[in-house]
């Protein structure tokens, strides 16, 4: 007997592993599988259309729960929502007979982990790990309880071969106790996509500008200060109507961002379009991808950008490489080095061709390597050995 999959989140805003999710579940609900998330803080923008097709989602807080939760100082806040959360969570974990509990993200792990442990839960329990563990530095707490909670996990996922390697040689996690599952794309969000000139048109850029790209939000460790450093440095060579396209939530660094760019005589060439559903439509009408983040485990805006046909640049961390093949599919730079994305910028504009061809091998691999069926496929085995 197959058995239920329950899904531990903070939230569903929208980001890389929520727009994972949001791909990954419908999906193996329709190969059978019965699931359910629980969020701890929020529901968040990605539920309602989760919940249309069959998976069902369900808030640890209540929304009076969180316009208390306001009222209270800081530290106390944390502490009070973090006694709900797992209380909350324990008493639903006593009830399950027959199922999986996965956690996604530090906070979803630690606070479940927890609650299963306070439930008594006898089921198998999955963290999945998509960064690298650099957040533990600031937070080195939560890295020693995280490596005392791995003791008691059934299964680790990462969705990188750098995220597995960190785990077994940094926090001694047993290999036997590793999975890798890559992310997947669903392509079929690329077709029959708005015209290129039109969504130029939509966003008042001239039909034969030079389009850069990146997708990530606006967070201190992807590195967009590097990116407009880069951009300083190159924006006289550069043809005189390009411009840079960013997309992504603003976490609280937008402003300084746009200072940053104010003294560098940018702010004619960028758009800051914050979240978007149309994102696919956004990379069909780019020229070049980017994303320099500083620390990643395995990016969906990479095989997005891929998927677009876009030769991507990237940094050497993380799972950006197992992605990126430097020179193939792409360039490949080193992180924190506005001058090396800036060359590998002037690369590609010096080399259309060049450029391209990067995008067409991209493109191929993608669909190779890291497609959605791929993926669901390998969730479904994951799942099964579990059953």
């Amino acid at each position: 007997m197959k058995k239920e999959i329950l899904i531990v989140i903070g939230s569903l805003d929208v980001g890389g592993t929520e727009r994972h999710l949001a791909a990954l579940l419908p999906r193996l609900v329709a190969a059978g599988r019965s699931v359910r998330i629980i969020t701890l803080v929020k529901k968040g923008v990605l539920a309602a259309d989760l919940e249309k097709q069959g998976v069902p989602v369900v808030c640890m807080l209540s929304d009076q729960n969180t316009k208390r939760l306001q009222r209270l100082p800081n530290p106390l806040k944390r502490l009070t929502r973090l006694f709900l959360c797992v209380s909350r969570l324990a008493l639903l974990l006593r009830k399950e007979k027959n199922t999986i509990v996965h956690f996604f993200l530090p906070e979803a792990y630690v606070v479940g982990m927890l609650a299963t442990l306070l439930a008594g839960f006898p089921g198998p329990r999955v963290m999945s790990r998509r960064s690298l563990n650099y957040y533990q530095h600031k937070r080195p707490f939560i890295g020693w309880l995280e490596k005392k909670l791995h003791t008691k996990t059934t299964y680790i996922l990462g969705n990188s071969a750098a995220i597995l390697n960190q785990l077994k040689e940094e926090e001694q996690v047993p290999a036997e106790k590793l999975a890798l599952i890559y992310n997947g794309i669903d392509f079929s969000s690329f077709v029959n996509l708005t015209p290129s000139e039109i969504t130029r048109k939509n966003l008042n850029i001239k039909p034969g500008a030079l389009v850069m790209v990146i997708v990530a939000n606006l967070i201190p460790y992807k590195g967009h200060v590097d990116l407009l450093a880069a951009l300083g440095i190159i924006q006289d060579k550069l043809p005189p109507d390009w411009q840079l396209i960013s997309v992504g939530r603003d976490d609280g660094i937008g402003p300084s961002l746009q200072e940053q760019a104010k003294a560098l005589g940018l702010m004619n060439h960028l758009l800051w379009l914050g979240s978007r559903k149309d994102i696919p439509d956004i990379l069909g009408c780019a020229n070049i991808g980017l994303l320099v983040s500083h620390e990643e485990g395995f990016s969906n805006a990479i095989l997005e950008g891929m998927a677009a046909s876009l030769p991507m640049i990237v940094t050497r961390v993380g799972g950006n490489p197992e992605a990126v093949i430097d020179n193939m599919t792409g360039l490949v730079v080193e992180p924190k080095n506005p001058s090396a994305i800036a060359n590998a910028i002037l690369t590609l504009v010096n080399s259309p061709q060049q450029a391209a061809e990067y995008g067409r091998q991209g493109y191929l691999r993608v669909h190779n390597h890291f497609s959605l069926d791929a993926s669901v496929k390998a969730y479904e085995q994951f799942y099964e050995r579990l059953d």
